[in-house]
């Protein structure tokens, strides 16, 4: 069977496009408008204001948590779908009140928690520790860019499984001195939910790379 250099092309071309992720959803994050409750573990305050984005600013002992239903109207993300996957994506920052070197969080992070059997205390195996004291949580992102605003992305999949049905923002701080100077802020979260290539898109991609190198050998 003859295999044109031109048709060998246009199917690689066209099967490395529908192989390419597209994003299917994206939730955006915004602190201002969408409603947060105090996590068990909280005593502590938070602030929402518009400053290059929605930002949220946690005080003190502050664990606050987003529901996705009551910001999205969807129960949960189910990491195990394997049509898809999640992508976390954020700004951080961490400043001390006046400045003051001696100030510091324990816990810094964010948590994607699933609350489908019942709110939990603590889940340091679905917590990003970003900075902080205390050994806990995963590691994988570290924030070093005190006092200034630091960008992450994450692919959810990649490092946890499961449902998530809220996001918990922490700034632990449960200690008797020097941590509640330290404020953690968000800004510009969203997770966006993103397709997978299909195996016939990858399956075609493959054909047309093999068709193109048979007729590059005659």
């Amino acid at each position: 069977m003859k295999f044109s250099m031109k048709a060998a092309t246009l199917l690689a071309t066209f099967c490395a496009f529908t192989a390419q992720a597209d994003i299917i959803n994206t939730y955006e994050i915004d602190f201002e408008n969408q409603s947060l409750t105090a996590h068990q573990q909280s005593d502590g305050n938070y602030y929402t204001w518009n400053n290059a984005g929605s930002v949220l600013s946690l005080q003190e002992n502050a664990w606050y948590t987003l529901n996705l239903d009551d910001a999205f109207g969807i129960q949960s993300l189910d990491l195990d779908n394997a049509n898809s996957s999640y992508q976390l994506s954020f700004e951080f920052r961490m400043k001390a009140s006046n400045d003051d070197p001696a100030a510091y969080s324990e816990i810094a992070g964010i948590w994607l928690a699933d609350f489908s059997g019942g709110e939990q205390n603590y889940d340091a195996s679905r917590t990003f520790a970003l900075a902080g004291t205390q050994n806990f949580g995963l590691d994988d992102f570290t924030y070093t860019s005190e006092p200034q605003w630091a960008s992450f992305s994450i692919t959810l999949d990649d490092y946890l499984s499961g449902l998530i049905t809220d996001i918990v923002f922490i700034n632990d701080c449960d200690a008797s001195a020097g941590c509640n100077d330290m404020t953690v802020r968000f800004r510009n979260a969203s997770i966006s939910e993103v397709s997978e290539p299909t195996a016939m898109s990858l399956i075609l991609l493959g054909i047309g790379f093999m068709g193109w190198r048979a007729r590059r050998q005659k």
